[in-house]
């Protein structure tokens, strides 16, 4: 098959997927992440993170542990390299998320849908550990399509849901594209603008061969009237990899009928 490839087409794709094995390996990656906490109104403790954790309209607040030792101990919470003295609210939401550590862990701390969390990423997470690369299907030229796309007069604004069942989102719809697969005609939704551009979608392979949230294709350029579209380059989003990530869904009808047997693969998928 990979005769019909044009040799730039394939050479881009192969440094694609270098790139895609080279993200996942970073030490603080989406594979480093080892727990996601939704903090409530009322200080909790939460298994892996000291002391109390708690958020309001103001933002995130830690209450450190009674023993601890500022700067001491290495399970103390530093909020941008410094230690935390008593109750604090260590992220105000109204300014950007500073940096958080608990020794060589990294809290990410974050809103989603109007919900608050501190999310752990750790170097030596067991998934990092295992890592080998992300699984793809080999390229096929049968995959790269083109479509008619057809803009909306105004970009629309869609609620789509999200890895995590509580956040709902919003997405940008900015047009359609019609692609010929199988003999029939299935319609995709293109979202972003103001400079991307993105194809979420599910397939009849969803959820077994591919992963069962979504894939993405990125476009690389504004979708013009003759659009083509390279499943091959259909990615996990990170929620492909973790149960921690919040990853937005497709928009409603983004879900083809047929298999899409091109891209990345499941790496959930055993054998």
């Amino acid at each position: 098959m990979l005769s019909h490839v044009a040799p730039e087409i394939h050479r881009r794709w192969e440094r694609w997927r270098e790139r895609r094995d080279a993200e996942f390996a970073q030490p603080y990656g989406w594979l480093s992440l080892t727990a996601l906490h939704w903090l409530d109104v009322d200080p909790a403790a939460y298994d892996g993170l000291p002391g109390l954790w708690w958020a309001d309209d103001a933002g995130i607040h830690h209450d450190p542990p009674p023993d601890a030792t500022p700067g001491r101990r290495p399970d103390a919470i530093l909020v941008g390299g410094e230690p935390v003295k008593g109750a604090s609210l260590v992220w105000d939401r109204t300014t950007a998320a500073p940096e958080v550590t608990l020794g060589d862990q990294r809290l990410e701390l974050m809103e989603r849908g109007g919900f608050f969390a501190v999310r752990v990423r750790d170097p030596h997470a067991p998934a990092l550990a295992a890592y080998t690369g992300v699984p793809f299907f080999d390229y096929d030229p049968a995959w790269r399509l083109t479509g008619h796309y057809r803009a909306y007069p105004q970009a629309q604004e869609q609620a789509i849901g999200s890895a995590a069942a509580r956040v709902e989102m919003l997405t940008r719809v900015v047009g359609e594209v019609d692609l010929d697969i199988d003999g029939t005609t299935q319609t995709l939704k293109v979202t972003g603008g103001d400079g991307t551009w993105l194809v979420s979608f599910r397939d009849a392979t969803s959820g077994r061969e591919s992963a069962g949230a979504c894939r993405w294709i990125w476009l690389s350029s504004a979708p013009a009237a003759d659009l083509v579209i390279d499943f091959n380059f259909a990615a996990n989003p990170p929620c492909a990899f973790s149960d921690y990530g919040t990853c937005p869904l497709p928009p409603a009808g983004n879900t083809l009928t047929s298999a899409v047997r091109a891209g990345e693969r499941n790496p959930r998928q055993k054998g």
